[in-house]
């Protein structure tokens, strides 16, 4: 008869759970890369009052031509109380005006929560990239809409998709340019390069727009600094314009 002898397991079984452990680690990196980081200061490239798409002029229905048409002659009399209160109150600009300001923002994200943190009138606009909806916005997100509304986002590829609805009709798309509550705009942001933020924005409002049309913004990194503080209503009280140029 032959006698087999076993190997010693000391030290074997261990090693083996290590490897295998170490290589599952690595695999499901693998499966599931990092979301592209975001995060820094940046201020937009190319300053501008006006919101303009990516071809063609802004489609409007004929109801969105007769609002935008009273806005300029509100505008040409001064008379912003009547129909821009960013400019005479200093309220929030909403989405997506907010992303037109010159002055510089942070984008940072914990928890799954995307904030957008703006040194003009040190104003923050929050997008929900977690799995998990707040109870406060499953039950009262329709009841009042906000200047920057209810956005939820999620990541495709390089790009955070953030889609904000139940938006404020007292805020501009940009400088004239309407809205109606049922808008809904839907922005990718990606980076072209380290250095260089893309904000595509689709509006779709079929009320003031025959067809959702497009934009598109672009930021520069800035070097990371803190923001001094910033108050708009001194800026008006002084007679200076909302938005400091």
């Amino acid at each position: 008869m032959v006698m087999i002898k076993s190997r010693p397991r000391h030290g074997g079984g261990p090693v083996l759970v290590g490897a295998l452990l170490a290589a599952g680690i690595a695999a499901s990196a693998t499966a599931q890369p990092a979301t592209p980081n975001l995060q820094g200061v940046w201020k937009i490239a190319a300053p501008t009052n006006s919101l303009k798409p990516v071809s063609g002029p802004v489609p409007f229905t004929a109801e969105g031509r007769k609002q935008y048409d009273e806005n300029k002659r509100l505008q040409a009399k001064g008379d912003y109380d009547d129909y821009d209160i960013t400019l005479s109150r200093c309220s929030n600009p909403g989405t997506p005006r907010l992303m037109l300001i010159p002055s510089r923002f942070k984008i940072w994200e914990r928890f799954g929560v995307v904030t957008f943190d703006f040194e003009w009138n040190q104003v923050i606009r929050q997008v929900n990239a977690s799995k998990l909806e707040p109870k406060e916005d499953r039950i009262g997100r329709r009841l009042v809409p906000s200047a920057t509304g209810t956005a939820v986002g999620r990541w495709e590829g390089d790009a955070l998709v953030a889609e904000s609805t139940n938006l404020s009709e007292r805020t501009l798309l940009d400088d004239l340019v309407p809205h109606t509550v049922d808008m809904k705009v839907t922005e990718h942001f990606r980076l072209v390069d380290p250095d260089t933020l893309e904000d595509r924005i689709t509006i779709d409002d079929p009320t003031y727009f025959t067809r959702p049309w497009d934009a598109v913004l672009t930021f520069k990194r800035q070097p990371a600094t803190l923001f001094h503080e910033d108050v708009c209503l001194d800026r008006i009280k002084a007679k200076q314009p909302a938005f400091p140029q």
